[in-house]
């Protein structure tokens, strides 16, 4: 499955990225297919530039962009927003034993002994 993710470049604590499109097999900074823009997380002024054309054709040739990829695809335009699914990556799990948790615990209040004369 070919995926458009970023490949990080740049050295340690000065993050640059290449967003470029991959079999999802190969590592992260590993071989690539095609080369579609880049990204700067610490820029203050330009953040990325693109090759809009390409990110296109790939999307429909079936391509899944990554979570950040997607996001800024959704920035710029290409992609909308899934309607029904929130744009974050990890669903909240429900607990195994809720009952176990202190905060799931119901509290129980101390029974009242009223005096009958």
């Amino acid at each position: 499955m070919v995926k458009l993710r970023l490949k990080r470049i740049g050295r340690k604590h000065e993050p640059h990225y290449r967003v470029v499109a991959t079999d999802s097999r190969f590592p992260r900074d590993g071989r690539f297919i095609e080369e579609l823009g880049w990204f700067n997380p610490k820029a203050k002024d330009v953040l990325y530039k693109l090759n809009m054309e390409a990110i296109k054709k790939w999307i429909s040739n079936g391509a899944q962009p990554t979570y950040a990829v997607k996001s800024i695809l959704i920035n710029e335009g290409i992609m909308e927003r899934d309607k029904g699914a929130p744009l974050a990556r990890k669903q909240k799990r429900a607990l195994k034993n809720p009952e176990k948790r202190r905060k799931h615990r119901k509290i129980e209040k101390p029974v009242e002994e009223s005096s009958q004369a």
